[in-house]
């Protein structure tokens, strides 16, 4: 009789695949120690390391998993071998942290086993919050929720968070909804309830307006018999935690129905990205199971969203009976790619230790490119951009990272100008962002005041108590005249407005006039500093330690840096120059739609990749960011985030920085980033470096350079070439990547890089007519 799990077209016998037949994995020694079972015949194609992962039992297992190294593959083949062992599919747990990597478990699982001839229908597989929701439909009672609970998503989350807010009587201009529903979401990734913020260490006033808001948030969750996200887990552990109240909501008498015995086997995908309250939710449901997590501590880098890399890294000491198996084989990336990975990560001393590794060639050297500033080097991948396209590249296959959004601009302007389409993945594109056409909407009311659409904008950004009721009475005044919005500002006696009302709008009225005043003569990035800051709206976006606010605010720094670099290079040009520049590039997006370019920081690309893979940015400061510079800890995530990013290459990698850089309206002079100094060597080849404080002009070093050459160039090296090979000691002239040579065989060629110092020295120049030669330097003269 065919076993209730199987298909009805399930084969009567299985064949022996030939690595079961010669007991490759029969059954260790000892009642209590792992072993590994036996494995379908799915599992041929899988490496030794791999079919350890899915045949292990026993213990408690941690898959250490590299980039690249088919970690999902792992999981859905472990999944069906279980089940093809007699596991029942309902006995079997698999949490990830996205519906999309959900759904494809779930799928590949379902495929695998309609393969080996088995059923998978029952299988729990979901996210986190989707497993917690399921849990408390079903056991929810004990703490307080309703089989029909309601789930309060983002944008529930933040209206009721505004009403507390007002009915506690707190401006949300000085404490933002968006500000005070951050620290009550982080407070619930830590565990910490209402009567216990003092753990977040937030300063008067914001620690009282958190406590008070957070715990009438709370009641009014429960009233409304309603959940948020943080509460899917909290409430989750709670009954995980009472053991007693949960036994008594259920149906079943038997161990099996019980929460907490429920399942055999638990299975944990990104396991790196958990915080304490999921690692603590994991190990419950594990308490008669066997608990398989499988992530990679050099990939966590969401740190700042309440993810705990000390639950990975501690994972063996939480669980005494733990095996880790290592997965390092790679097979997404070529060597190259691989050692410049493992020589930004081998930096950081606290992570399990393992080295990727490929049975696939090294491929193209990794390039290192320094542009004079970032205009030049946005021009410049963009141009390299575009003769991929030219060759038929896909364009899927190529990206552009950054370490922040607000990076996006000049590559966006770069793209905009040779008509080329872009999306920012993860991302708005940064003049659609809110912040930015908050600020656009006052500079346009500064060139034209007569703009309703824009007065529209301002008039309630950030938050001053003007609402659409006051606009409408504005509205209508103006109708009833054919004037303007900014017209009817000048005639509020006549306008159906009750006394607070007319108040607070004749403040903003003056405030418009106060900044038509103040701006008078100013330079632009001047002007949009004035803006924000009498507007108050610099202030409304709340502290930097909230990570919305920051982001916003690096925004705004870099509209700032644009409208610098603006009137740089157009002395003479007026606001309303630049309010024209942004409006007819705008205009122009997507001039071909068919060739769209991906741009994104890095967090949004984590689990992507790509044959082409740009890292810009790569300055101290930028990346690693500004913020990490003084904070080991940041800077260890700064490192991992740095290894996501090489991870992300196929086969082409290329990093770029900047010698000059617009920061907070003003250029700066920034140094490479310290990644960089901790590639190998071997394989990678350097474009536009030279000496210290050399002032020749690099920008003919571009990223379209062949980046072939046998001699790679040092390091920043301070390297001099005599004007003659008879060392007549007259001064000594900077050498730099493009610098024309002339060598008395060979003739004329442009240098593509050096090595070596002193009499040591030597050039590979490229000739007109003998191609590229290696020749020691003191044989040359500058051409």
């Amino acid at each position: 009789m065919v076993s209730s799990r199987r298909l009805r077209t399930a084969r009567t016998s299985r064949p022996v695949c030939a690595f079961q037949r010669a007991g490759a994995f029969a059954p260790r020694a000892g009642a209590d120690a792992g072993f590994t079972a036996a494995l379908p015949c799915a599992a041929v194609s899988l490496n030794a390391e791999q079919k350890r992962a899915v045949a292990h039992r026993g213990s408690s297992l941690l898959v250490l998993a590299g980039a690249g190294t088919g970690k999902t593959r792992v999981i859905t083949h472990r999944v069906a071998a279980l089940i093809e062992d007699g596991v029942e599919p309902w006995r079997i747990l698999a949490v990830t942290f996205t519906n999309k990597a959900a759904g494809e478990m779930r799928e590949r699982v379902h495929d695998l086993g309609h393969e080996m001839g088995i059923s998978t229908d029952g299988l729990w597989v979901g996210t986190f919050h989707a497993t917690c929701a399921r849990i408390l439909r079903r056991y929810g009672e004990a703490v307080g929720l309703s089989r029909s609970f309601t789930i309060y998503d983002a944008t529930d989350q933040r209206t009721l968070m505004n009403r507390v807010l007002k009915e506690l009587d707190y401006s949300t201009s000085m404490f933002p909804t968006a500000q005070v529903l951050g620290y009550v979401d982080r407070a619930k990734n830590r565990g910490i309830g209402p009567a216990s913020v003092s753990q977040l260490d937030l300063e008067e006033p914001l620690h009282t307006v958190v406590s008070r808001a957070y715990a009438r948030y709370q009641e009014r969750l429960r009233a409304a018999d309603a959940a948020d996200f943080g509460d899917l887990l909290n409430l989750t552990l709670e009954v995980l935690r009472n053991e007693t109240a949960s036994r008594g909501q259920l149906a079943r008498e038997d161990e099996a129905g019980q929460l907490a015995h429920r399942f055999q086997h638990v299975v944990v995908d990104e396991y790196q990205d958990t915080n304490a309250v999921q690692a603590e939710l994991v190990d419950r449901l594990a308490t008669r199971a066997e608990l398989c997590v499988v992530g990679d501590d050099d990939q966590a880098i969401y740190g700042w969203r309440g993810a705990d890399v000390a639950q990975i890294l501690g994972f063996s000491a939480r669980h005494e009976d733990c095996e880790i198996i290592r997965l390092e084989q790679n097979y997404r990336s070529t060597g190259h790619v691989l050692s410049c990975a493992d020589g930004i990560i081998a930096a950081n001393h606290r992570r399990h230790g393992k080295t990727l590794w490929t049975d696939a060639d090294d491929g193209p050297p990794i390039r290192v490119c320094r542009f004079d500033d970032q205009r030049d080097e946005a021009a410049a991948v963009v141009s390299e951009i575009v003769r991929h396209l030219d060759d038929g590249v896909d364009p899927e296959e190529m990206v552009v990272f950054f370490r922040t959004n607000a990076q996006s601009r000049p590559f966006e302007e770069a793209l905009r100008e040779v008509g080329v389409g872009y999306r920012v993945l993860g991302g708005m594109r940064f003049f659609d962002r809110q912040e930015i056409k908050d600020l656009v909407a006052y500079l346009r009311l500064l060139d034209t005041p007569t703009s309703d659409l824009d007065l529209e904008r301002a008039i309630n950004r950030p938050a001053r108590g003007i609402g659409q009721k006051s606009v409408d009475a504005l509205r209508r005044l103006a109708a009833s005249e054919s004037q303007s919005l900014h017209w009817a500002l000048g005639e509020l006696d006549r306008a159906e407005l009750g006394a607070a009302a007319r108040k607070r709008v004749a403040a903003f009225a003056d405030l418009l006039a106060r900044l038509r005043q103040d701006c008078e003569g100013l330079a632009l990035p001047d002007v949009a500093r004035v803006v924000l800051e009498a507007s108050g709206y610099w202030e409304a976006l709340g502290p930097n330690s909230d990570i919305e606010a920051a982001s916003r605010r690096d925004n705004l720094d870099e509209f700032i840096n644009a409208l610098a670099e603006f009137t740089a290079a157009q002395p003479e040009a007026t606001l309303s120059d630049y309010l024209d520049t942004i409006a007819l590039a705008s205009s122009e997006d997507d001039a071909d739609a068919r060739q769209v370019v991906t741009l994104m920081t890095i967090h949004a690309g984590k689990g992507l990749e790509f044959d082409h893979v740009y890292v810009t940015g790569m300055e101290e400061g930028v990346f690693p960011h500004v913020r990490s510079l003084d904070d080991p800890t940041a800077m260890d995530e700064e490192r991992r985030l740095a290894y996501v990013a090489v991870t992300r290459s196929r086969r082409y990698l290329t990093f770029s920085y900047v010698g000059r850089r617009f920061m907070f309206g003003q250029e700066q002079v920034n140094r490479p980033s310290r990644f960089l100094r901790d590639l190998p060597s071997k394989g990678v080849v350097r474009f536009g470096e030279r000496s210290r404080g050399s002032a020749a002009a690099t920008r003919r070093a571009t990223v379209g350079a062949n980046p072939a050459v046998d001699v790679e160039p040092a390091w920043d090296a301070d390297i001099e070439l005599d004007e003659g090979a008879s060392g007549s000691g007259e001064e000594g002239q900077a050498l730099y990547i493009g610098m024309n040579m002339r060598h008395p065989k060979f003739g004329v060629g442009d240098v593509v890089s050096w090595s070596g110092v002193g009499d040591h020295l030597k050039l590979t120049v490229d000739f007109a007519r003998y191609g590229r030669k290696t020749i020691l330097a003191r044989f040359c003269v500058p051409a």
